[in-house]
C-alpha cells in the first residue's frame, strides 16, 4: 500500500481522531508495581475507562522471556501464564468487573475457544451467571472447560461473525452483558490490549522494534498498538513499534485489505471475500474480522504488515517452538513462529529487538494435534535402556 512520504517508520501518529479514546492521563511516569491486587489492574489508571472495584484471578504480568533460538534479538510475552491460559483474561477481568459494577445479571459471550474460557472463569469469580454461544459442533474436548466453570452452553447455526454480530444486538437487554472481545460488543474490555505495551516497554526497557502478534479479530493488535501510542503521548516512548499481523491464510482479509489501502468499512464491503472453510486455527479464523477497521489503522500507522500461516504450517510449528523454545502453544498462536522465520529469512531480525506474543497455551489444544495421528513412541527393554539413553545423550 503507498505511504505518503512523510510517514517513516516507527513515526509517533497525531493525537487520537474523533470516535477514538483519548488516554486516560498524560502522566510521565507508570503506577508502583504494588499499587493493585494484581498485575494487570496496576494499569486500571492509565485506561480511558471509570473506575470500578477490581475482579482478579492473578491475571497479567506475564513474563518477557528470551528467545533461545534468536537470542537478544527476539521476545516471548509469554500470555499462556495467565489464568485461563491465553491473553484473553485481561480484556474478560475489564468486562466481567464493569458487568459486576454495572448490576449485570448474565455474561454472554460467542466462543468456545480462549473467550469462552476466560468468559466462564471471570463470570464465575463475579458471582454472575454465564452463557457461552458457540456455532454447531464444537468438539467435546474444547466445551468441556467452559462446562467445568458452571457455564450455560448454547449451540446457534451461525458461524463466529454471525454469532458475535447477533449476540452483540442484545448487549444491555435485561441485564444481559455481553462480553465477546470485540470493539462493538463491549468497548470496555477492547482497551485492556493497552497493557500489554505497557508491561512489554517496562521490561524491555525500551521500544521494540516490531510485535508480531496472532491476529483473529483485531482487536488485541489494535489496542496494543495504541497502548504504544500512549506511551508515546505520556512521553515515555519516543517511536511505536511495527505491528506483524499473524492470520490463517484462508482467512486473510486484513492482508488483502492493507494491501488494497482499503481502511473503512464500505472499503472492506467492497473486497472480495476470504476462501475460508475448516480450519484447525478456528481461534483466529474469521472471514470478516470485527475489529478489521481498528487493527488496520494499527498497520497503517505502525507502518505494519500482514503474514499469513496455513494450517500445516501452524500444525508443525507447535512441535518445532516447543522442541526449540520450550513454549508449548496452540496452533492459533504457533503460527508467530512461522511469522519469526519468514522475517528472518527476510532479514528483518537481523537487527534491532522483536517481541512475539504467546497468545494462548496448546494445553487447551492437545486434541488437535492427536486429530493428526498416532504420537511416536519408542519401545526400549528396561536392560537395554541405559544404552538407549547414553545414545541419546550423544546426539544419535
Amino acid at each position: 500500500m503507498p505511504e505518503p512520504q512523510t510517514r517513516t517508520p516507527g513515526h509517533v501518529p497525531p493525537p487520537p481522531s474523533p470516535g477514538r479514546t483519548s488516554p486516560a492521563t498524560t502522566s510521565a511516569s507508570l503506577p508502583p508495581r504494588d499499587s493493585a491486587p494484581s498485575p494487570f489492574w496496576r494499569w486500571a489508571p492509565l485506561l480511558p475507562l471509570p473506575a470500578v472495584p477490581p475482579l482478579t484471578l492473578g491475571e497479567g504480568g506475564t513474563p518477557l522471556l528470551p528467545s533461545a533460538r534468536w537470542p537478544g534479538r527476539v521476545w516471548w510475552k509469554d500470555e499462556t501464564r495467565n489464568p485461563t491460559g491465553s491473553q484473553k483474561d485481561r480484556p474478560l477481568a475489564l468486562a466481567a468487573a464493569h458487568a459486576r459494577a454495572g448490576g449485570a445479571r448474565l455474561l454472554a459471550a460467542f466462543s468456545a475457544g480462549s473467550v469462552g474460557l476466560s468468559a466462564a472463569a471471570y463470570a464465575a469469580s463475579a458471582g454472575l451467571p454465564c452463557a457461552i454461544l458457540m456455532s454447531e459442533g464444537v468438539p467435546e474436548a474444547r466445551v468441556a472447560p467452559l462446562a467445568a466453570l458452571g457455564a450455560r452452553l448454547l449451540e446457534v447455526p451461525a458461524d463466529i461473525d454471525a454469532g458475535i454480530a447477533a449476540l452483540s444486538r442484545l448487549a444491555g437487554r435485561g441485564g444481559i452483558a455481553v462480553a465477546s472481545t470485540t470493539r462493538a460488543a463491549n468497548p470496555v474490555q477492547a482497551e485492556a490490549g493497552r497493557t500489554l505495551a505497557f508491561e512489554i516497554l517496562e521490561d524491555l526497557g525500551r521500544v521494540p522494534d516490531r510485535v508480531v502478534v496472532p491476529a483473529g479479530g483485531g482487536g488485541t493488535l489494535a489496542a496494543l498498538h495504541d497502548g504504544f501510542a500512549q506511551l508515546c503521548a505520556m512521553g515515555l516512548a519516543d517511536r511505536l513499534p511495527q505491528v506483524v499481523a499473524v492470520v490463517p491464510d484462508r482467512f486473510d482479509l486484513l492482508a488483502r485489505a492493507l494491501a488494497a489501502g482499503a481502511l473503512t468499512e464500505s472499503a472492506l464491503d467492497a473486497l472480495p471475500p476470504p476462501p475460508g472453510g475448516p480450519t484447525i486455527l478456528n481461534k483466529i479464523a474469521h472471514l470478516r474480522p470485527p475489529d478489521a477497521v481498528h487493527a488496520l489503522r494499527a498497520l497503517h500507522e505502525s507502518m505494519g504488515r500482514v503474514l499469513a500461516v496455513s494450517d500445516a504450517d501452524a500444525l508443525s510449528a507447535v512441535s518445532e517452538l516447543g522442541a526449540r523454545e520450550g513454549l508449548y502453544l496452540e496452533p492459533s498462536s504457533a503460527v508467530a513462529w512461522r511469522a519469526l522465520e519468514t522475517l528472518e529469512a527476510e532479514g528483518a531480525l537481523a537487527s534491532g529487538v522483536t517481541v512475539a506474543l504467546a497468545c494462548g497455551s496448546g494445553f487447551r489444544e492437545t486434541h488437535v494435534l492427536l486429530a493428526g495421528g498416532p504420537i511416536a513412541r519408542e519401545r526400549v527393554e528396561l536392560d537395554a535402556l541405559g544404552d538407549r539413553l547414553l545414545a541419546l545423550a550423544e546426539g544419535a
